[in-house]
């Protein structure tokens, strides 16, 4: 028998050749399913009675701190990026050996709570001690319904490309909790990073955008940041794009603690930051109405078509081959390299 070898896998998102081998594995058949599985499309769409159903699934396994704030905004935000508005949630919660009562408690209730700010009802899940673990693992999936949707993979070509707030919200948050960061850096810069957690949700710029009728798609920057989220809407699209990196706005924390451990803020888990493609004649309109909640709102690039092949990427117009476009989030190195939490 000739011999197999086998790739060992980075920490994060699995690599985009390996999950589009998986996924081109799949039947996609169901005689309701609207949108299938798919890279860069991080929902799945389905039609009921009428409606169209959007669901979501996320983990969150790189912090305990806060575990049921995070969970929640992150899987809400997922579906509010197709405009349907999320209205209910199911919660698998993993804990490991010695958690006690209380602590699970706490976690739960706080999902709970995080929901109910939102909108978002509660209706169940599955709770457990899992042997083997090290930290729990929470799991939501958020569900809502509507008349009308839009995906990550309706990009068009020629389409400005806009940003909310600030690069690197999610990921500044939990690295500020570093201990070489805490020792390195002034309290204020500290608590400006901790703080950035309660810009999580994009909620409501999602719905604000998507009410103007003017959103071709929306695409929050979870996994891999800013650069990770273009590339994913361009891969989904069958586009390429530029990225206008000094209109990128990076708040102050979050380039002070990339520079002290050596990352790239672009490619910094960013959940909280909404990624949105429209015409160029309409991005005025949508900025402002973002804009009118107090929510900023910049044009930071172009979609555009793609060149035999390949992605587009950066003002200087670099060509990547779509196999190596695969962008390895900043968060996993840093926190196996200075583990220390506080």
């Amino acid at each position: 028998m000739p011999h197999i070898r086998y790739r060992r896998l980075p920490e994060g998102k699995l690599p985009v050749d390996v999950l589009d081998r998986i996924l081109n594995s799949l039947s996609r058949n169901g005689k309701n399913l609207v949108v299938p599985p798919s890279i860069g499309v991080d929902v799945g769409v389905t039609k009921s009675k009428g409606k169209y159903l959007v669901t979501s699934s996320d983990p969150i396994t790189g912090t305990v701190k806060r575990i049921g704030w995070y969970a929640v905004n992150v899987s809400a935000n997922d579906v509010a990026t197709s405009g349907i508005m999320p209205d209910s949630l199911s919660v698998v919660s993993l804990f490991p050996s010695g958690f006690s009562s209380k602590q699970i408690k706490s976690i739960i209730v706080e999902i709970d709570e995080t929901a109910h700010s939102l909108g978002i009802t509660m209706t169940g899940g599955h709770t457990e001690i899992t042997p083997g673990l090290h930290r729990p693992i929470v799991v939501v999936t958020c569900f809502g319904s509507g008349d009308k949707f839009v995906t990550a993979s309706m990009a068009r070509e020629g389409d400005a490309i806009l940003m909310t707030k600030t690069a690197g919200i999610e990921g500044t948050s939990i690295l500020s909790r570093l201990k070489i960061v805490r020792s390195s850096l002034e309290p204020s810069i500290i608590r400006r990073g901790e703080n950035l957690i309660e810009q999580l949700s994009i909620v409501r710029e999602a719905n604000l955008a998507f009410t103007t009728e003017k959103v071709h798609a929306m695409h929050d920057t979870t996994e891999g940041g800013i650069l990770g989220c273009l590339v994913e809407m361009s891969l989904s699209s069958k586009l390429g794009f530029e990225l206008e990196e000094e209109k990128v706005f990076v708040d102050a924390s979050t380039t002070m603690i990339c520079d002290l451990i050596s990352l790239d803020p672009l490619k910094l888990i960013g959940s909280g930051s909404l990624i949105i493609s429209c015409s160029p004649r309409d991005e005025s309109s949508i900025i402002q109405t973002v804009k009118s909640a107090g929510i900023q709102c910049t044009r930071i690039g172009t979609f555009m078509a793609r060149n035999k092949g390949r992605i587009l990427i950066g003002a200087n117009g670099k060509l990547l081959r779509i196999k190596d476009v695969s962008i390895q989030d900043e968060l996993w190195p840093a926190l196996n390299k200075y583990s220390e939490l506080s």
